[in-house]
């Protein structure tokens, strides 16, 4: 048959490891005890995982739910998700209210996000079924490997930071013994990226950027360094800012340095 369901639910071994795996490495306390009754409920933006199912071909990005035509109660964040996804390859949206292309039962990520409570998105990459080896490589990969490493920058809290403002560029420059350290943020670019009506969490303005160094937000302690940076313009009060802040020399040790740099909008999200 074209398509086999198998003699019960997780009958095939394959099946069987990937969920032995997701078991293992997502949190338990995000199960549903009954996902069928539970698929109105929203997880909300605290949840943590990410799943990304890839498959050939098509050029599309999915996500829940790929059963029925209808959006989840998370549709919010699984769009900010997948329309920044878009930015870097140009794939269209298999999903309600966009190209449904045709309902998929027992899909993976409709089951990780309905049973696991983790993020999940699903990529159909290239032009064909037994893609060319130099095209994949040369044309496919590419743009498709900044996707799966966005997805890993936000698998922390992949429906919050979703909805938060981007870090387009970072640029350094000494001069006469300073750092000028410019950064180039927006709400708005990754997740507008799509032709059609703008996404709801890409208009908010920015309202504070901060450069750390040596340390990546999430792990700053008191005693670590950071600096706020400031809108060229002299004030937030836009979706999109270009920033800047100068720093002595003299307050860096010799050797090489990681800078990490970090938006908040309006709303509160990074």
């Amino acid at each position: 048959a074209d398509e086999y369901h198998g003699t019960e639910p997780n009958s095939e071994v394959e099946t069987q490891a990937l969920v032995n795996y997701a078991m293992r490495v997502f949190p338990e306390s995000q199960r549903r005890s009954d996902p069928e009754k539970q698929m109105d409920e929203a997880l909300g933006d605290d949840i943590m995982g990410m799943y990304v199912d890839i498959h050939s071909t098509g050029e599309y990005i999915y996500y829940p739910w790929g059963h029925r035509d209808k959006t989840s109660p998370d549709d919010d964040a699984y769009q900010a998700i997948a329309r920044k996804m878009s930015f870097f390859t140009g794939y269209d949206l298999w999903a309600s209210g966009f190209d449904f292309v045709y309902p998929v039962s027992g899909d993976s990520s409709d089951y990780m996000y309905a049973v696991m409570g983790v993020s999940s998105m699903g990529l159909e990459l290239g032009f064909n079924f037994y893609e060319n080896c130099d095209t994949f490589e040369k044309n496919i990969l590419p743009s498709n490997l900044d996707v799966l490493l966005y997805a890993a920058s936000i698998a922390d809290r992949p429906f919050s930071l979703a909805k938060g403002p981007d870090v387009l560029d970072v640029m350094v420059e000494q001069v006469d013994g300073e750092l000028i350290v410019t950064a180039e943020v927006s709400d708005g670019v990754m997740v507008n990226s799509l032709n059609g009506p703008d996404h709801l969490t890409g208009d908010q303005d920015i309202v504070k950027v901060v450069v750390y160094l040596d340390v990546h937000p999430d792990d700053f302690q008191e005693g670590d360094l950071s600096w706020e940076m400031s809108p060229l313009d002299g004030e937030f009060d836009s979706s999109e800012e270009i920033v800047e802040v100068s720093l002595s020399m003299r307050d860096l040790s010799a050797g090489r340095h990681v800078l990490h740099v970090q938006a908040i909008d309006f709303d509160g999200y990074l």
